[in-house]
């Protein structure tokens, strides 16, 4: 049983994401560039983060910012999103096997729609797509792995949580999952830190270290 964060782990989405995000919050006064938006906001909600960037730097931002922000965002997605590498691969092995997997993300149903659409993976998980939108309280809390982990059916210490953000390592570990890092650009060091079970930096190597 596995569960799979979306962004960075099933869709390249984080180098397209923040280039828009840290575009918007250029022009709005606030210059930070692709890699320092990733560095700084990865893992987080964005209809958080911006209220808080908002009243601490005082950007004066409109009411429909965040409205502004996912149009721009959704236009480059639908047209430049790839499903990670070795995925499918890592997919199809789960599912010759019969081992059941969904998705749990931080992101909107909507843009998951997008992004799993445009990669060709969303026939993948139709009907168990969970977004953090469902429950009470996003990662780094429990709440969204043990509401995806209920609905399936699954006991949560008989999953494996796939995750590249410290956020969400923190999640899998706090819903008592076992928690495997991601970190496909580094040693995975910082999602040791938090506390992931083992990393990797390859879906070959996630494959592996599911031990199926």
């Amino acid at each position: 049983m596995i569960i799979f964060d979306c962004d960075g782990v099933l869709v390249d989405t984080e180098l397209i994401s923040n280039r828009i995000f840290a575009e918007m919050l250029t022009e709005a006064g606030y210059p930070v560039t692709t890699e320092e938006a990733i560095r700084q906001f990865k893992g987080g909600r964005i209809r958080t983060i911006v209220p808080q960037l908002d009243a601490d730097h005082n950007l004066g931002l409109p009411d429909d910012w965040l409205e502004q922000f996912y149009r721009r965002q959704f236009e480059a997605l639908g047209v430049e999103t790839k499903a990670v590498a070795g995925i499918e691969d890592v997919l199809d092995r789960l599912d010759a096997k019969g081992v059941p997997f969904c998705v749990a993300s931080q992101a909107q149903v909507a843009k998951m729609r997008i992004t799993l659409g445009v990669s060709g993976l969303w026939p993948r998980f139709e009907g168990r797509i969970f977004s953090a939108d469902m429950v009470a309280r996003p990662k780094p809390f429990p709440d969204l792995f043990l509401h995806a982990a209920k609905t399936m059916g699954w006991d949560p210490e008989k999953v494996t949580v796939v995750e590249d953000s410290k956020t969400g390592v923190r999640a899998a570990v706090a819903a008592g999952m076992r928690a495997i890092g991601f970190d496909e650009f580094g040693d995975g060091s910082e999602l040791a830190a938090v506390g992931a079970h083992e990393t990797t930096s390859s879906m070959e190597e996630v494959w592996e270290k599911l031990g199926l």
